[in-house]
């Protein structure tokens, strides 16, 4: 397992077993890539 992957399953172990302080942890968690769709928007009819 990687070590960012690793140390994120602690992380999340670690919030399981805890309740109590996943309520007070804000996570934001920034997309490496931005993905955009290339489908067309549907004209209205």
């Amino acid at each position: 397992m990687e070590e960012k992957e690793k140390a994120l399953h602690e992380l999340l172990k670690l919030l399981a077993d805890h309740p109590d302080l996943a309520e007070r942890i804000t996570i934001t968690i920034k997309p490496s890539k931005i993905v955009q769709d290339k489908a067309e928007p549907k004209e209205p009819k």
